[in-house]
């Protein structure tokens, strides 16, 4: 009994000392392929190529013939005052109160529409959240679908559809009234705190990255012959002054259906009547039917003729 019990013992012995010592040493002393595999891992981790991370406001420098002004900077805020002197900024502090940023990179039209709107502080006759009513990108309807609209964003006629539902529109084509309506109507909406302006321009012929983009104007100096743009696109650029002709030289670039970009007046207007609204549905934004008054894009034909 006692010879079968330290034999037992030996063998169990033995095999628990060879194994913990192999474990053991695969733990602490890689074999010659285990410390080839983690070196080539550290090689292949170090030499790997990721996408480049843009910090806030990591925008293309502007063209050094193109005069940007940062609205925060020193001569931006000599702008400002000089602007204010004038009485050339009254639609600027009603628009910064509803200053919101574009939720998706194709939206600068509904946003700065929905801005403006709310800097006119005009009814949307809809609850947004709790118990408030207000303007937000989502619940303005649009002709083209919600796919297209966020891929795309909307052109000048659409948003003429749109801002004629909620307010009175003046949609100005840059090529068809000229520079000096452009400054007339400038001068006109930045001295009444009841009128707000949003431009359609293209950026690259600021300077910027990018194409056709849509933001409020919230502030002219005339004697500078600068006008101060609103950018919905806050991740991506500041708010700038600009020269006011290169503004209008900028709209005068041709979007995708030929024509040229331009600019709106926005006042409040009538709203459509209750007969109206009730025919839809309701009153709300998102029911309203776009009027399509003065659009290419024939959305309103195309629908009864389906």
């Amino acid at each position: 009994m006692a010879s079968r019990t330290f034999s037992f013992a030996r063998h169990a012995t033995k095999s628990i000392s060879t194994h913990n010592i192999n474990k053991f040493t695969r733990s602490w002393f890689p074999t010659t392929s285990q410390i080839h595999r983690q070196v080539t891992t550290v090689v292949n981790a170090t030499n790997a190529t990721y996408p480049p991370y843009l910090p806030l406001f990591a925008f293309v420098a502007p063209k050094p013939l193109v005069n940007l002004v940062d609205f925060t900077s020193t001569e931006g805020k000599r702008l400002f005052r000089g602007a204010m002197d004038q009485g050339q900024a009254e639609s600027f502090f009603k628009l910064m109160g509803n200053f919101s940023t574009q939720s998706s990179p194709a939206l600068a039209g509904v946003s700065s529409l929905a801005m403006a709107l709310n800097a006119l502080e005009i009814d949307p006759k809809r609850i947004w959240k709790g118990n408030w009513r207000w303007f937000s990108g989502d619940q303005l309807k649009t002709c083209s679908p919600k796919e297209s609209v966020y891929k795309r964003g909307i052109p000048f006629d659409e948003f003429t559809c749109l801002a004629q539902t909620h307010c009175s529109v003046e949609p100005k084509r840059a090529s068809v009234g000229g520079y000096n309506q452009f400054l007339v109507d400038l001068e006109r909406v930045t001295s009444n705190p009841d009128s707000q302006m949003v431009v359609n321009y293209a950026r690259s012929h600021l300077g910027q990255q990018g194409e056709g983009h849509f933001s409020p104007i919230g502030g002219h100096n005339t004697k500078d012959g600068m006008t101060l743009i609103m950018d919905v696109a806050r991740v991506k650029y500041p708010s700038v002054w600009v020269d006011s002709r290169t503004l209008y030289e900028s709209m005068l670039l041709q979007e995708e259906s030929g024509g040229s970009r331009g600019y709106f007046v926005l006042t409040p207007g009538q709203q459509i009547n209750s007969a109206a609204s009730s025919s839809t549905g309701g009153g709300s934004a998102a029911n309203r039917p776009l009027k399509c008054n003065q659009c290419s894009r024939l959305c309103s034909k195309k629908k009864r003729s389906s």
